[in-house]
């Protein structure tokens, strides 16, 4: 029988030193530039912003890097535009040719999708080591083309198994130097935080009636002349008309809380099952999605408010948010890693799903 005792776990928590007021000095840098110079300083814009990030995201004492350079994604977003300028002109000059270039594209977007992950990992680095993705176009195929659709397809039923597919293919192809991660996601946590996502936008629903109902009453509408006034050439009651607006907002926003919900869930479930090198080092995350919707939605409000100036303090608290809720749990020290000098590829692809506004990663 092995007596060995066995090596307790070293937890590292993430930390984000940034500060909402030094960012602001990058931000508003950045955007006047790029106005100034019609876009082309966005580039710049896009490489000092995840510098910063990338730079004050601290693990073991030691923060991550950000290698890429803004003339390879300068390159990239111009290859990017004139392929859709391309795509739009012979749209308008024969649908049916624009039909055909959207079987096309598609075929392309596992390609393209893959490229984009493989670039972003390989700009990436801790320790002076690169993260690195090895890609699959036909398993990139079916994780982002086939199950999506079949997703959408059984009214979410089989989101759970999208997302199980989309994780495991990301997490169990990316490495650190020479090591490799491994994702296992677990599917009846999957379903479980898919029943609770189903279970609070039902009962969002019921709340959005409420409120919509309280706020016609509240305007003095009496319910039991509604129908006579939309027969007649009358005007329909102002607190109606607020009260039917404000439903209608509110039931469509409804579902976009509701996948935010979800895909925090999905997000401590995908790094609570990854592990690196051979399960020496494991992923934590401890995301609370009810505060996870906080941070977003007060977010907005400030924002909105104010006009955008107070973009820069979202983006840092948010930043801050994840960080805090991330560990990585350690058997073995950390500068015990070896890895080789990786190529970091095209940048166009990134910049496509970039510019599409999707993001890959656990």
């Amino acid at each position: 029988m092995d007596t060995t005792p066995q090596p307790t776990p070293v937890t590292h928590p993430f930390q984000f030193n940034g500060r909402a007021g030094e960012y602001f000095g990058i931000w508003i840098v950045n955007l006047l530039l790029t106005i100034v110079t019609l876009g082309i300083y966005s580039a710049w814009a896009k490489v000092r912003h995840q510098r910063y990030f990338y730079g004050n995201t601290v693990l073991d004492g030691h923060n991550f890097e950000y290698h890429a350079r803004p003339i390879n994604i300068l390159i990239g977003r111009i290859i990017v535009i004139i392929a859709l300028v391309i795509y739009q002109a012979l749209a308008f000059i024969s649908p049916a040719l624009a039909g055909i270039l959207i079987l096309i594209y598609l075929g392309f977007v596992p390609w393209l999708f893959n490229r984009s992950i493989r670039f972003n990992a390989r700009v990436t680095s801790y320790r002076n080591l690169r993260f690195n993705f090895e890609p699959s176009y036909w398993k990139a195929f079916l994780v982002f083309l086939v199950m999506p659709m079949v997703a959408v397809l059984t009214a979410g039923v089989l989101a759970p198994v999208a997302s199980r597919m989309h994780n495991a293919y990301i997490g169990n192809r990316l490495h650190y130097g020479n090591s490799s991660f491994k994702t296992d996601p677990n599917l009846g946590d999957l379903y479980a935080n898919w029943g609770m996502t189903i279970l609070v936008m039902f009962l969002g629903f019921i709340v959005i009636g409420i409120i919509s109902v309280a706020v016609a009453l509240l305007s003095g509408i009496d319910f039991s002349g509604i129908g006579t006034a939309f027969e007649s050439d009358d005007a329909v009651p102002t607190g109606f008309a607020f009260s039917f607006l404000l439903f209608g907002v509110l039931i469509y926003t409804a579902p976009v809380l509701a996948f935010i919900f979800y895909a925090a869930g999905v997000r401590n479930i995908a790094f609570n099952s990854t592990t690196l090198n051979e399960n020496r080092h494991r992923l934590r995350s401890s995301l609370s999605r009810r505060r996870y919707l906080w941070i977003l939605l007060s977010n907005l409000v400030v924002i909105l408010f104010t006009l955008g100036l107070m973009r820069p303090w979202a983006a840092v608290r948010t930043w801050r948010y994840f960080a805090d809720q991330t560990q990585l749990q350690s058997l073995e020290p950390l500068d015990t890693f070896v890895g080789d000098n990786i190529q970091e590829g095209s940048a166009a692809a990134a910049e496509f799903t970039a510019m599409e506004g999707i993001e890959f990663g656990l």
